[in-house]
């Protein structure tokens, strides 16, 4: 019998995120989700935040899965950081003991320059080719890799192709999708594309983790046409759209092994963790 996933969250350091939430991180979580490099200073050398997470999951012994934003798994040229990125992530892998680590999905390095999120990729023969490669060399570091979908604002292609370029990446990496469904769902949003549509085609025997979060509507007086976009900015409840599609994928996901909640530390107060709190309740009543 297939073990029941974990109901986790997404934890950084810092005493707002821990001091509103430290009855559920300490006796309910099931599982911690860690970004690295959120805890780096320059030359990927452990910063503010390092020692003190290592204690707390010392101290709360819960099993610990790694998470990065910008290891650039898409770029066309491999970025001349990468070989030090890798070599700290040996060192925090031994140092957390990750069970496995996931990537979001895209380029963050082009031509010398370097933006603070992973830019979308065309779903061409190239992209799948290159990205497995960059998860190749991040199974030399972790025995099992995955990586994510964003929410992105444009697509290169048809929206509707985009699973399909999951599906090509995990049979040529060998590597799984980590699927975030509020992501899923602001994508095909903004995009105008049918979010069932969208699920249907995902390689659902490859989804290893999926994650929960809310976000919000960009402002209307940023685009002529006055026009709102979901934004992906783990500050809200999660909507009802991605509680429906996260009852569906229970009974697709065949491999899933953990189910991470996230929430911004820098959005995080008194009420946001009551929501939090409930979500996360909601979440693991599901997978009962």
């Amino acid at each position: 019998m297939t073990p029941r996933p974990l109901v986790g969250v997404s934890v950084q350091p810092g005493d707002r995120f821990w001091h509103h939430n430290r009855r559920l991180l300490e006796e309910q979580a099931e599982l911690f989700e860690i970004t690295p490099e959120t805890m780096w200073r320059a030359g990927c050398k452990p910063g503010a935040g390092y020692a003190e997470m290592l204690a707390c999951v010392a101290r709360c012994g819960r099993p610990v899965v790694g998470h990065g934003v910008l290891t650039s798994i898409g770029a066309a040229s491999r970025p001349a950081r990468r070989d030090q990125w890798l070599q700290a992530l040996l060192r925090d892998r031994q140092a957390f003991g990750f069970q496995w680590f996931s990537e979001h999905l895209g380029f963050a390095d082009a031509a010398g320059m370097h933006v603070a999120w992973p830019l979308p990729l065309p779903p061409t023969r190239e992209t799948v080719a290159t990205v497995a490669a960059a998860l190749r060399e991040l199974r030399a570091v972790f025995e099992v890799v995955a990586f994510e979908n964003n929410a992105d604002l444009f697509c290169l292609g048809d929206p509707l192709a985009q699973p399909q370029l999951f599906t090509a990446i995990c049979a040529h990496a060998d590597a799984y999708l980590l699927l975030d469904l509020h992501n899923a769902w602001a994508f095909c949003r903004n995009l105008e594309v049918d979010f069932d549509e969208w699920l249907a085609r995902v390689p659902w025997d490859r989804v290893l983790e999926i994650h929960l979060s809310g976000g919000s509507e960009s402002d209307p007086a940023w685009l002529p046409s006055g026009r709102s976009l979901r934004l992906d900015s783990h500050d809200g409840a999660v909507p009802g759209p991605v509680w429906s599609a996260f009852a569906k994928a229970l009974g697709r996901a065949g491999k899933l092994r953990a189910v991470v909640l996230e929430w911004i530390p820098e959005a995080m107060g008194q009420a946001a963790a009551v929501q939090f709190a409930a979500d996360f309740a909601r979440a693991r009543s599901m997978l009962c």
